[in-house]
């Protein structure tokens, strides 16, 4: 009864939505008015205030992400398999210059709450079917930074509490637990770890076509914890980071078709136990590498006036096969854009996700490892502005990639809130 409430309202908020997109009021009410389908924001515009500290050079986002999944087939044995999970963002965005404090600069504070980690621990998968569903968590600084640019705007140098997740293996199509993709190796690769802590990045952008990110990080920071106590203490540990990132714009006769092309190294020295063809010793080893590609294409467009059509995405990673227990990584998928007529801003997305074992980690540890292959499908529904309801499928070939669970059935629906 519960999965066919959840597929229920999907459809009744589609058709709901439908109308109204094919037939708008004549009487729709102003973009700014709070608690209308028609705002920007469920508050609206705060009586001008939002307005006016944008104009100031101070924004504020908020929004709520609510989740809710089932265990429709397989996965590990559990007394309940349906469990939501929620998060709440609140985004400060500075701009100095505008604020009269300092040129060309600009801050962020990102505050972030987290409740439960959903059907995560019962889906029997080497990552989360849900990359939002954290666990509990209260009120805390998920990023803190000051950015400084130069030469016109061609360099960066930015430091602070960062979210490399935001700055490395970005994709146009693949890069958001909040409105994209749930499952964690469709948000991001996971052969590149992605360090949330103190960190310093810098960006060049010498051409149009072309720009370089150079990022250091903590490499022993905590979750919702400052980095102080890592960072600055014992082991002088720190992730490092060097992307490649081509930008192009492919002609066609209904506008330009963007792509992104990055291709990166990164550094991780945490020390991880060796496993080696050669002898059955098994010690520890640091000073880790790995590399990765991430690419976006748009391939088609419907109209050169606006962003309806078909986008395509793919990434790959590499990590040393005799010290990580997954050596290869690679995915791949589509997004659509205004698929269905009278829905030109709901958004189709369809993608495989795969991550094979090293094979010195099964001769030497566990022979019975193989490799685990995700595929996913959401559909997101545009009802409002400030409203999108997520259904999603996904379907985990040999969760765990051990062999003890064949299949692992996900269905779940997201709503987002902007407020």
């Amino acid at each position: 009864m519960v999965r066919a409430s959840i597929l229920t309202a999907a459809v009744t908020l589609f058709v709901h939505q439908s109308a109204i997109t094919a037939d708008p009021p004549e009487c729709a009410a102003p973009p700014d008015r709070p608690l209308s389908l028609e705002a920007k924001m469920l508050t609206g515009d705060w009586t001008g205030l939002r307005t006016t500290l944008d104009d100031r050079g101070i924004r504020v986002n908020l929004f709520l992400n609510h989740q809710y999944q089932a265990i429709a087939k397989g996965g590990l044995p559990s007394n309940r398999d349906d469990r939501s999970s929620a998060s709440t963002d609140t985004f400060i965005s500075l701009d100095l210059e505008r604020m009269q404090l300092l040129r060309s600069a600009d801050a962020l504070l990102h505050l972030q709450s987290n409740w439960s980690r959903g059907v995560n621990p019962i889906s029997g998968s080497l990552v989360d079917v849900n990359d939002d569903a954290d666990g509990d968590s209260g009120f805390h600084v998920a990023q803190f930074w000051f950015r400084k640019h130069f030469f016109e705007r061609k360099a960066a140098l930015t430091l602070g509490f960062l979210d490399f997740q935001t700055i490395i293996d970005r994709n146009a199509y693949a890069n958001s637990e909040d409105k994209q993709f749930w499952n964690q190796a469709l948000d991001n690769n996971p052969l590149v770890p992605l360090a949330i802590g103190l960190g310093v990045w810098f960006e060049l952008k010498p051409a149009k076509w072309y720009s370089f990110q150079l990022g250091v990080a903590d490499a022993q920071s905590v979750l919702y914890k400052p980095g102080f106590s890592t960072a600055f203490h014992d082991e002088s540990w720190f992730m490092g980071y060097v992307e490649n990132d081509f930008h192009v714009n492919l002609p066609s006769s209904r506008g330009s078709l963007p792509g992104n092309y990055r291709v990166g190294v990164v550094y991780d020295p945490r020390p991880r136990e060796r496993y080696s063809y050669s002898t059955n010793e098994r010690s520890l080893k640091g000073d880790d590498y790995g590399a990765f590609v991430s690419v976006d294409q748009m391939v088609f467009r419907e109209r050169p006036e606006d962003e309806q059509g078909l986008g395509v995405f793919g990434r790959f990673g590499y990590r040393t096969p005799g010290t990580n227990r997954v050596a290869r990584f690679w995915s791949a998928g589509l997004s659509y854009t205004g698929l269905i007529p009278q829905r030109d801003r709901d958004v189709l997305g369809f993608g495989v996700a795969l991550q094979r074992t090293s094979g010195q980690y099964r001769s030497r540890v566990d022979d019975r490892f193989d490799n685990e292959t995700a595929y996913e499908l959401y559909y997101a529904i545009r009802i409002a502005e400030w409203l999108v309801v997520t259904p999603d499928f996904q379907y985990i070939d040999n969760p765990g990639a051990h062999g003890d669970v064949g299949r692992t059935i996900v269905a779940g629906i997201r709503t987002r809130i902007s407020f």
